[in-house]
């Protein structure tokens, strides 16, 4: 367990603040969210497929299809961490052998294709296949050796890359040379080489044979890693591509979604919530959905959730003495201002540190910080988002499948709650133009 003590004044906390970063397995600001998220929430919808029981983490049989699981969510609602804490508890002899890739540090998320995706993921098993001493028979690595030497150090526009990266690299073959040339790919795209496009073309132009190569790599290393008792099946876990906006994430996810699927194996990847509802047939891409819903502050029908507040208390609390607050009641209005989502609940602490005059978190400081946010949503909205807005906040329950309301999920003015409805971001609602939209429709029922 990580050491850690909670700030004790204003000042450790505007020091200490981090609220864009996904928390250790250990790290002792967690706190459990599982109950306050709602009555129907549960991981079987994630973990079943893995042929895991989630009341005791037993492994109940070995998936032997290849299966591709989206891990789907609000942006900053949670995933990453979570997703760490399951990925962690996976990771066991008994149950997976597990490879994670963190695509917002091992690549670049604002120009992320399949391509980057998949040689990074390639690099990856090889790194930890070194890192736990897992050999594997030359012969099973000979598809991917061959893959490079033919279409990357005989490419007219890539050769000099590949003997740049052989450079230093004493024995051609095996893990550790797979390993280096893989790692040198993943920094090339990482920081936009100018090699970038060129490797881009070369993995499309020759898929198949890149395919097949890493498909023998995985079957061989499950067969080594069993051997070994490292885990009874290889799972990758993908982390940060809800993260890319909605035209590179449509891209990734359905267009190219048969590129991704052609690497067989048992896959888990972050995606946008906003992606179930964009397209009908994504559940025909990807069968097995799980959603991570926000923290229930209260229900449809308005009754307050006190499971959801002492919820978001606690992760307040450990950001910030509680004494470094006036009175409950300013925590209890930053809270509700948050609505439910983690990360904006630290983004207005944030606000609420740099409005403050002294050592404390007061009611004023607290305004500030709701009215400040606020004016961070109001930049993504006209004035159809509102009118749209005031419909769904009248009609939570109901189906609004408009085109709109899914740009709104993915810049998160709209939030979705588990048994499952939506509701405008709350400090939207403070905005004039959305008192103006609500007064308009009331207008129009007499």
């Amino acid at each position: 367990m990580m050491t850690y003590d909670v700030p004790k004044t204003i000042w450790e906390v505007g020091e200490s603040l981090r609220f864009d970063e996904p928390l250790a397995f250990d790290d002792p600001r967690f706190v459990k969210t599982d109950a306050a998220r709602g009555e129907q929430f549960s991981y079987n919808a994630l973990l079943r497929p893995l042929g895991i029981d989630s009341r005791n983490w037993e492994m109940k049989f070995e998936p032997k299809d290849r299966r591709y699981i989206l891990f789907c969510g609000h942006r900053g609602g949670g995933k990453s961490t979570e997703l760490r804490r399951v990925s962690a508890r996976l990771a066991d002899p008994a149950r997976y052998f597990v490879v994670q890739l963190d695509a917002l540090k091992d690549l670049d998320i604002h120009n992320l294709q399949y391509t980057d995706v998949l040689l990074a993921l390639a690099r990856a098993l090889l790194a930890d296949l070194q890192k736990n001493a897992i050999t594997i028979d030359r012969i099973f690595l000979e598809n991917l050796e061959n893959w490079f030497k033919e279409r990357i150090e005989k490419h007219e526009q890539t050769k000099q890359f590949a003997a740049e990266i052989k450079t230093g690299v004493k024995a051609e073959g095996g893990i550790p040379w797979l390993a280096k040339l893989f790692a040198e790919i993943n920094t090339a795209f990482r920081l936009n080489s100018t090699y970038k496009e060129e490797l881009r073309k070369v993995v499309k132009n020759h898929f198949k044979e890149f395919a097949e190569g890493f498909n023998q790599l995985i079957s061989a290393a499950e067969t080594q890693i069993r051997k070994k008792n490292a885990g009874r099946k290889l799972l990758f876990v993908v982390d940060g591509t809800d993260r890319l906006n909605q035209e590179d994430s449509d891209r990734f996810f359905v267009s190219d979604a048969y590129q991704l699927q052609e690497i067989h194996g048992l896959f888990i990847y972050c995606a946008p919530i906003h992606l179930i509802y964009e397209h009908g047939q994504i559940n025909q891409i990807f069968p097995n959905i799980f959603k991570l819903p926000m923290i229930k502050l209260h229900e449809a029908e308005g009754q307050r959730l006190a499971e959801g507040y002492n919820t978001l208390s606690n992760m307040l609390y450990r950001r910030a003495a509680p004494e470094l607050f006036d009175n409950e009641a300013s925590v209890e209005k930053l809270i509700q201002a948050s609505g439910g989502h983690p990360r904006d609940l630290l983004r207005l602490l944030n606000y609420a540190f740099g409005s403050a005059e002294g050592d404390y978190f007061d009611e004023n400081a607290i305004n500030l910080a709701i009215a400040q946010l606020a004016t961070d949503y109001r930049r993504l909205l006209d004035k159809e988002d509102y009118q749209l807005l005031v419909e769904i906040d009248r009609e939570p329950r109901r189906s609004h499948n408009a085109e709109r309301s899914r740009t709104l999920l993915y810049n998160l003015s709209l939030l979705e709650y588990n048994s499952y409805w939506w509701n405008s971001h709350p400090v939207i609602r403070t905005l004039p133009s959305y008192q103006s939209a609500l007064a308009e429709a009331h207008a129009n029922e007499t």
